[in-house]
């Protein structure tokens, strides 16, 4: 992104990135924070949602283990130098690092496992450390203001090749306890016994001193102390002769002499010896330590360059979880913020929602003072920034936003005394900048434009610039107060009005744009509220009458009339909603009555056929008996004649039913595409990897959440849904449709069927019948063809998940009268369909 540092900080956004910076888990994560800036690729900004929606998911499931990060910054550099030695809390600092770093990764691995770990070697390939190097103050001193690198690294690529550091870990723990003190190691442990022993012996010798009864009108003290590192013994001044030793000390006040004793002076020598010893053999075991880890510490520089790729990213994730925020949508073009509030006021910001219909390029919002325009101006930039930094926004998740090249803002005072710079030459050189930066990819943001100077030379200055940036095509949203201003956004093509909603019954604001219809200052009303006089509000009044009351009177009539507008077009849509339900009531029921017809036609049709079918064989049978007979059979064709009109009719018939067959599932098609939005869907009746579709867009169903609740993923973005906002497809719908069409079908057949009979068919459809109804299906099919000599016939079962198909051909081994089965030939249905020979 094109950096306008000046934007950046009008619209707060180094605020908000301190904010996020807290949430980051390390100093490396906080340094890269510091370091980076919004960006402006678009697949740069995708790597960095798609890695904030799986790490929310990650941590919807599991809480990140207690992790210390220590500030290794210096040591890191420090430890690389030749012949240097680590102090043990310099030793112990690093352990930690890499044991926070270990469990780390260990718990993003084993979380992102799942979906990822399967296909590492063709998804996830290895990351190059100078594809993680962004140049972080770790050393490096660059500062990669415009260097969008560190977004592109997925967080499972960053994850999978971060290089291990339990080597360094071992090595450090080897010397180190867990509470950061020298391990009683074998060259040491001897010393150390040799030392308490001789300060065991000291100690003995000088309560033999202090429990002597000659000497206790002498001493200070009855307990011993220390000076210089030796043992001595607190004696009044004026009985020092007393004990024979070497003075180490008086007290401040002369009082106190501390005397240590001649019989002490060697054991003090030989204590002070192996102290000296020991502390000499501890630094041979630090030095030798950091030589051993030397050669490692190239791999701790390139881990901790992971780490920060992987915190910055944690952090986005843990501050959307924490603060219940919702990551944007990527749109095409536009703004579309609903329900969008500015992170820096809490719980006082009130939600705006800034809905910029498509081929809209310039917006001018208008209202009173004090009524919300310039943070609202403030949230769009800063929400379009935390965006375009891959983090989560106030707002509700179906708010998206483009890709913005370039987001300037001019917004404040910019009168500057420095620069000898007025408040209109402050806002002129800023908007300068901005007008020779803007692309036709960038957001421009501009507060009171035309303030600050003549009324006419400021309008005709902001209507210049407006037309300046309609002909670049940015994205341009202004507040002013200029009443020409509105007329602009009435007349220009590409432009539209807005305003802050002002509640005329109470006299405040109410901080609510209202798209398409400009608003008034209100100031009068304001000046009155702060403070002013009321015979100067009330003088000030009738100038305005005078001067412009009927474009006032205008201005009220279209905002009363836009609310009426949207009064009228709720109820407008509520009437439709309810004309829709009733509609598809009645098709419904319409459909119902085609579908039992269909079923009685496939009856007749049916029952036609069997007759026609016991005719020819009575008929058959009564020829050859005539023959046997020796009796003429010229009067046969009568009959053949009689049974071949009947065949007609029924082929006829066969016809008409496909036919009316082929209306009703055209009716049925026309009707669930139709009315897609009303067919809501239960959570308890998804699955995971279900297509569904929300807001117009086709979703796959990830999870359930709660009974409400369900987890989707729209495009590369996963979103937790409720599920009434759900519906289903039109094709996963027909699915439903026909296996409950299959369902209802056999229940109708066995209620129809009193009599325990059952009709033969050459092929039977269990296609959406669960397996137990399949098999009974096939069992009276079974019988029906035994009992009507139909030897051969196929079964319809669908490829799917081969559960139809396998507990058919399973079923079919036990059944003594079938004589063989087979799948049918490709061209003939392949897998999906069975051959079925009965034993005659």
């Amino acid at each position: 992104m094109v950096t306008h540092e000046h934007s950046l900080r009008r619209l707060d956004f180094f605020r908000l990135r301190e904010r996020l910076e807290g949430y980051c888990l390390s100093y490396e994560g906080q340094a890269l924070m510091r370091s980076t800036l919004p960006c402006s690729r678009p697949e740069s900004v995708q790597a960095l949602k798609q890695d904030l929606a799986l790490l929310v998911d990650v941590l919807q499931n599991r809480d990140i283990p207690p992790l210390s990060f220590p500030n290794i910054e210096t040591l890191v550099p420090k430890a690389q130098k030749e012949g240097v030695l680590l102090e043990v809390d310099e030793l112990f600092a690093i352990g930690l690092w890499t044991k926070s770093y270990e469990q780390l990764f260990a718990f993003l691995r084993s979380t992102l496992r799942p979906s990822s770990r399967e296909k590492d070697q063709t998804r996830h390939p290895s990351v190059r450390p100078e594809e993680i190097d962004h140049g972080l103050s770790l050393g490096v001193g660059e500062n990669p203001d415009d260097d969008e690198r560190w977004a592109l690294p997925g967080i499972e690529k960053i994850v999978f090749s971060a290089p291990s550091l339990s080597e360094i870990q071992e090595k450090i723990f080897a010397v180190v306890t867990e509470e950061g003190e020298m391990r009683d190691l074998p060259r040491i442990r001897s010393l150390r016994a040799a030392i308490q022993k001789a300060q065991a012996e000291n100690l003995r010798l000088v309560n033999q001193y202090l429990s002597d009864p000659n000497l206790q009108d002498a001493l200070q003290s009855n307990a011993a102390t220390e000076r210089d590192n030796r043992t001595v013994i607190a004696v009044k001044a004026n009985f020092r002769g007393r004990i024979k030793g070497i003075v180490h000390e008086f007290s401040s006040t002369g009082q106190t002499v501390f005397i240590e004793p001649i019989e002490l002076v060697e054991r003090n020598n030989r204590l002070l010896e192996l102290e000296t010893r020991l502390a000499e053999e501890i630094r041979s075991i630090l030095r030798e330590t950091a030589e051993a880890l030397r050669p490692l510490f190239p791999t701790l520089v390139e881990g901790r360059n992971f780490l920060a790729a992987a915190d910055v990213r944690l952090a986005r994730a843990l501050q959307l979880q924490r603060e219940d925020l919702a990551i944007a949508q990527v749109l095409k073009s536009g703004v579309h913020l609903y329900q969008a509030r500015h992170p820096l006021l809490g719980k006082k910001a009130v939600p705006i929602d800034v809905d910029i219909p498509d081929g809209t390029k310039v917006l001018i919002i208008t209202g009173p003072n004090t009524g919300g325009k310039t943070v609202s101006l403030k949230t769009i930039g800063l929400l379009a920034l935390l965006n375009q930094y891959g983090a989560g926004i106030p707002a509700l998740p179906t708010s998206g936003f483009a890709i913005f090249d370039t987001i300037c803002a001019d917004i404040g005072d910019e009168q500057s005394i420095d620069q000898s710079l007025s408040t209109f030459s402050g806002h002129m050189k800023v908007i300068s900048d901005i007008a020779a930066s803007a692309t036709g990819r960038s957001l421009v943001l501009l507060d009171e434009l035309g303030a600050g100077t003549d009324p006419e030379e400021g309008c005709a200055i902001a209507m210049a610039l407006l037309d300046y940036f309609l002909d670049r095509g940015c994205m341009t949203i202004v507040t002013t107060h200029h009443g020409v201003l509105k007329n602009y956004g009435y007349t220009k093509p590409g432009c539209l009005n807005a305003s802050m909603e002002f509640d005329a019954h109470s006299l405040s604001p109410t901080y609510r744009i209202i798209m398409g219809v400009p608003g008034e200052s209100q100031a009068l009303e304001i000046a009155r509220q702060t403070g002013l006089s009321s015979q100067i509000v009330d003088v000030a009044r009738g100038y305005l009458d005078n001067e412009r009351s009927d474009y006032t009177a205008l201005m009220r009539s279209l905002g009363e009339k836009q609310r009426e507008l949207d009064q009228l077009e709720r109820e407008r849509r509520q009437q439709l909603q309810r004309a829709l339900e009733s509609r598809r009531k009645a098709d419904l029921e319409h459909l119902r009555v085609r579908q039992r017809e269909l079923e009685l036609r496939r009856q007749g049709v049916a029952e036609l056929s069997k007759f026609l079918s016991e005719s020819r064989r009575v008929f058959e049978n009564l020829v050859r008996e005539l023959r046997e007979s020796g009796r003429k059979v010229e009067e046969a064709s009568i009959g053949r004649e009689m049974l071949q009109n009947v065949s007609n009719e029924i082929q006829r018939q066969t016809d008409a039913l496909a036919r009316f067959e082929e209306e009703t599932e055209a009716l049925k098609g026309a009707m669930t595409s139709g009315q897609e939005s009303l067919r809501r869907v239960d959570a308890a009746a998804l699955r995971a990897g279900q297509k569904v579709l929300f807001q117009g867009r086709e979703a796959t169903v990830l999870r359930t959440l709660d009974a409400k609740k369900v987890l989707v993923q729209v495009g590369a973005l996963r979103l937790p849904v409720a599920a009434d906002a759900l519906s289903l497809p039109h094709d996963e719908k027909r699915k439903e449709d026909r296996a409950a069409r299959a369902r209802m079908s056999y229940q109708v057949e066995l209620s129809d069927s009193s009599d325990g009979a059952s009709r033969a068919s050459p092929e039977l459809d269990v296609r959406g019948m669960r397996l137990a109804e399949a098999i009974e299906a096939l069992s009276r099919q079974i019988d029906a063809a035994s009992l009507a000599g139909l030897g051969t016939f196929s079964v319809i079962h669908g490829t799917g998940e081969g559960i139809l198909a396998k507990g058919i051909h399973d079923w079919l081994k036990t059944q003594s009268a079938v004589a063989d089965y087979y799948f049918a030939r490709p061209e003939d249905g392949g897998f999906g369909k069975t051959w079925i020979h009965l034993k005659a």
